[in-house]
């Protein structure tokens, strides 16, 4: 007999989806079961909504659909991650798959999931049981038209047979991941235009036609309080350039602003602390040489949550920690010193520290190294 939870398995795997992300629940556990069951692939259980959710972005943007399952108090959790991405756009199709428990059985409250998602602002609709493959043909064409996640908003008490026959979508999106900064780096600089790109997006006109805004050069065209702040890092990165992957991804923040010419050291940013999960994306959807580029308080706020899921998949995912001892981008704000070792406490195998960022030959044979590297590297540069 087809529900809703086999029907929605069969339309994820018929739309050439092969990037599937879950944090079990009522709802999640179900799909995802006979999804594998349906598909024969497997992936591992994701720990936290936001991570699940940057992981798949990071693969959209880089030409691959995905799908992320998760309740409805899942996706408050992840709602940084989705604002982020909706400023930031995707390039494939991201579905998300939010299933709503609808008299709190399987819940520790009752939540208004329209409500937060028209809030968030993501594209969505409310799933029937008489139009579950109308729904989901919906969210790929629409997500791939638009060029932002769509989310389907799935009651768990649903009953009924849906009717089961192929979206008839082609497997391969038609749009392929181009680097651009404007778009895909969230940073002051870029802020209105991205801005007015979203707002052109969510009416679907068209927002190529949009004028971009000048990139300015690092660091003598940022504004004085940024060109203090960068001065630091200007050594790393400037050899980081030399040997910068396939893809680069980072966090708002500081080191952001090391996307513009001449380093052009990072390609997307979105969330504090989500350069590791788009980083474990990108490198799920096909690139080889990834790197994150992160700060130590974002690392600690959030970062560390993706570097969980980057070592259960065991990927060679290479991290770049800039580590200044404060919250440089919300006011200078104390990182006590004993924090991120602990944190990084069962990562010292990979861990490789940077302990004179002036030294050029350290520099060098540090990085180099981690490049080289054919497992996972995490970088520490220590600004004393």
């Amino acid at each position: 007999m087809a529900t809703i939870f086999r029907s929605l398995a069969q339309l994820i795997h018929r739309a050439g989806i092969d990037r599937v992300n879950w944090v079990p629940g009522y709802g999640v556990s179900e799909t995802y079961e006979e999804y594998e069951r349906i598909s024969g692939n497997s992936h591992p259980v994701s720990f936290h909504e936001e991570v699940a959710y940057g992981i798949a972005h990071g693969a959209t943007l880089s030409g691959k659909r995905a799908a992320v399952l998760m309740k409805s108090h899942g996706f408050a959790k992840a709602a940084n991650a989705v604002i982020d991405s909706l400023t930031c756009g995707t390039t494939a199709a991201l579905v998300v798959l939010v299933f709503h428990d609808v008299d709190g059985s399987h819940s520790d409250s009752i939540l208004d999931t329209a409500a937060m998602l028209r809030g968030i602002g993501i594209p969505f609709r409310e799933v029937s049981i008489d139009r579950v493959n109308e729904n989901f043909r919906w969210a790929v064409e629409h997500s791939e038209r638009v060029e932002l996640p769509a989310a389907l908003m799935i009651p768990t008490d649903l009953t009924g047979l849906p009717e089961d026959f192929d979206i008839n979508l082609p497997v391969d999106p038609a749009s392929r991941y181009q680097r651009d900064i404007t778009q895909h780096v969230l940073c002051p600089v870029f802020a209105g235009y991205q801005s007015q790109v979203l707002a052109a997006k969510k009416k679907e006109m068209s927002w190529q036609e949009i004028l971009k805004p000048e990139i300015p050069m690092i660091p003598n065209q940022l504004p004085s309080r940024y060109q203090k702040a960068v001065t630091p890092y200007l050594p790393v990165m400037k050899f980081f350039r030399s040997i910068r992957g396939d893809v680069v991804c980072g966090d708002t923040g500081v080191s952001s602003f090391f996307a513009l010419p001449p380093f052009d050291c990072i390609d997307i940013t979105t969330y504090m602390g989500g350069s590791i999960p788009l980083a474990t994306g990108a490198m799920l959807s096909g690139h080889r040489n990834v790197w994150a580029v992160t700060g130590d308080f974002a690392f600690c706020a959030a970062g560390h949550l993706g570097l969980m899921e980057a070592f259960q998949r065991h990927l060679p995912v290479k991290i770049l920690i800039l580590n200044n001892h404060k919250a440089e981008s919300t006011g200078g704000q104390t990182v006590p010193g004993e924090l991120l070792e602990m944190v990084l406490g069962a990562f010292q195998p990979w861990v490789r520290k940077i302990s004179h960022p002036d030294d050029e030959s350290e520099i060098r044979m540090i990085l180099e190294e981690a490049s080289r590297a054919q497992d996972m590297r995490i970088v520490v540069v220590d600004y004393q």
